[in-house]
């Protein structure tokens, strides 16, 4: 009777862990994490302190969607995430300039929800304004939005997502 008893607990333990998804064959839970799709804009801070408003438009097969992106200040130590704007903290506003930008800040990122983009080219114009409603930049690039993977490539994807860099001197670079 204890072999049995022993038997089972080893049986349990085992179905457990099958039922985690931890199981000798390597394979690992898929959690509910998801990520949501959109295009993420990092800017320089040199051109983001010139810029009080942005406006992103996304277009595909004849329907556009447009978008006000906010732009947010990172630390090099903790770096926002594409589409998680909880990490990172309030940029200085444009009126303050360099000067009230703490050491170690870097990149401006800034996040548009697009939730129905697709996995094909699509064009995006940015038109960056100052605080007197002029033109500081007008640029159009056309990327392809591509799966996220928040959970690993063995668990169903999250919203599509791409990502641009723009340069101080106003160059777009796809990333």
């Amino acid at each position: 009777m204890r072999h049995n008893v022993g038997w089972a607990v080893s049986l349990g333990a085992l179905a457990l862990l099958a039922g985690c998804g931890v199981f000798a064959g390597g394979t690992h839970p898929c959690t509910l994490i998801h990520a949501p799709a959109g295009i993420r804009v990092e800017v320089s801070p040199e051109l983001a302190d010139r810029v009080a408003d942005v406006a992103l438009t996304v277009c595909w097969d004849g329907t556009c969607r447009k978008r006000t992106l906010r732009l947010r200040e990172t630390s090099p130590a903790e770096p926002a995430s594409p589409g998680n704007p909880v990490m990172t903290t309030e940029s200085a506003t444009a009126a303050e300039g360099p000067a009230a930008r703490p050491p170690g800040l870097s990149i401006r990122p800034g996040f548009a929800d697009i939730r129905d983009l697709p996995e094909r080219p699509v064009q995006v114009t940015l038109v960056f304004r100052d605080q007197r409603g002029a033109t500081v930049l007008d640029r159009r690039i056309s990327i392809t939005p591509q799966p996220t993977h928040p959970n690993g490539r063995d668990c169903a994807p999250g919203g599509r997502q791409a990502r641009l860099t723009v340069r101080e001197e106003g160059s777009l670079i796809p990333r």
